[in-house]
């Protein structure tokens, strides 16, 4: 038996031979996915064996296939996309035209694909581009409008969720007065505020991108190691991902924080967040429409939200916007 180095398993995506424990027992296939998740498993073994010596040759060939999944999944820009490629519903009430909302939309979906592969700089350099383009054309758009039916994403909720709650974060930020370049960083720490999750999987496969709150809770610790880690990015965006989850009134997660000891950017992604979530009825309060959304959001109140970030949302959309949630998809 050859005993297995855990900087070893790190170097590959799929397990190369039978993994086994100092008992003699199988812990582990040839030929499953080294997901985060199984490797943080292995960690709990003092030592772990194989019987097999590993050939280079398999893993350059591993490393090959692994660069042409890499290649085929990155071959797109958003001036390439051909939106006849993707059927999506869309919001008829959006201030954009149908075929950019369309767009947007394959261009995260496509996005998320290398993220679910665990691409995780590639699919930041797309979604930096993605931010810039929401600043520099999107948000010219959107923020003439006062009726917050008009700005969302509908469909798909591991699409439109992120692309929803960058959007009305970028819009506070810019009622906010920020900078333009502090609106786009705010903007890209939306897109990811949940990219703890893609290190999270069920059936060590599927990534959890619509599970419940308190299962997946964890996601923003691991998102903020993530973000600063694996992505090299600056503290205030992963700030984001770890206290987006947190509370005016110290009742959140994961620290328990309040008032002011939660950084600004992530109080205002805390608002955009249950916002999304409120008109997707993935909370507990039943919503129709985005009247009885801003109405809940007043009722919570600065419990939950920073009375200078939930009052300039509140104020960036007009209260009278009573159009059913179901009757805006097209």
């Amino acid at each position: 038996m050859r005993l297995v180095t855990p900087k070893e398993l790190s170097s590959f995506k799929i397990l190369p031979f039978d993994l086994y424990n100092e008992a003699n027992m199988k812990v582990l296939n040839a030929g499953e996915v080294l997901t985060p998740g199984k490797l943080i498993m292995l960690k709990n073994y003092a030592k772990l064996f194989t019987e097999e010596v590993y050939n280079v040759e398999n893993k350059n060939d591993d490393d090959s296939q692994s660069r042409e999944s890499l290649t085929k999944l990155a071959n797109f820009s958003f001036d390439s996309i051909d939106i006849a490629d993707f059927e999506t519903v869309i919001n008829k009430e959006n201030t954009l035209k149908s075929d950019i909302q369309i767009k947007i939309k394959y261009f995260m979906r496509k996005t998320l694909d290398l993220f679910a592969h665990e691409y995780f700089n590639e699919g930041l350099v797309k979604l930096n581009q993605l931010a810039n383009i929401m600043l520099t054309d999107i948000f010219k758009q959107l923020f003439k409008t006062k009726k917050g039916s008009q700005v969302r994403f509908l469909g798909e909720y591991e699409i439109c969720h992120p692309l929803n709650v960058a959007i009305v974060s970028g819009l506070i930020a810019k009622k906010l007065d920020y900078s333009n370049i502090a609106i786009e960083q705010v903007v890209l720490a939306s897109l990811i505020h949940d990219i703890g999750k893609f290190k999270m999987k069920l059936d060590d496969e599927t990534p959890i991108l619509t599970t419940h709150e308190a299962i997946i809770a964890e996601h923003t610790t691991i998102g903020y190691e993530l973000i600063k880690n694996d992505l090299n990015l600056d503290e205030a965006i992963a700030k984001v991902a770890l206290e987006h989850h947190e509370n005016n009134d110290g009742s959140g997660y994961p620290q328990g924080l309040s008032s002011d000891y939660i950084s600004e950017w992530a109080q205002i992604v805390n608002v955009a967040n249950y916002y999304d979530n409120l008109a997707c009825n993935r909370t507990a309060t039943h919503v129709s429409n985005n009247r009885d959304v801003l109405r809940t959001m007043l009722e919570v109140g600065t419990k939950k939200f920073s009375a200078k970030i939930l009052y300039t949302f509140v104020h960036m959309f007009n209260y009278d916007d009573p159009i059913d949630f179901n009757d805006m998809i097209f």
